[in-house]
């Protein structure tokens, strides 16, 4: 018994560890929009995220070419990468509403 809770110990402490410092990407559909550079998303596997951007968040279209946060609208397709911390946006790269 003394290993078997050792050994789970031992797996929640690598397992948080080894998350550290990982990047997460979302990408989606914007769903809504909440004033102060914060909208909520749908994922593709389905979940509802909501993001929080800064004034260093970068957005771009699919171009590649800098787009700004009010650019974004309901319907537009996204892919967010979040900042280490896992609470902000580091970039967001939107569809062109034109093409949906």
């Amino acid at each position: 018994m003394k290993k078997l809770i050792t050994f789970f110990l031992f797996f929640v402490a690598a397992s948080a560890f080894a998350h550290a410092g990982h990047e997460h990407v979302y990408m989606g559909s914007v769903t809504m929009l909440h004033g102060k550079g914060v909208f909520m998303m749908s994922t593709a596997d389905g979940r509802d995220v909501t993001i929080a951007t800064t004034d260093q968040t970068t957005f771009t279209d699919a171009d590649d070419h800098p787009a700004k946060l009010s650019d974004l609208a309901i319907g537009t397709r996204v892919v967010v990468k979040m900042n280490v911390d896992g609470k902000t946006a580091l970039s967001v790269k939107m569809s062109d509403p034109k093409k949906k």
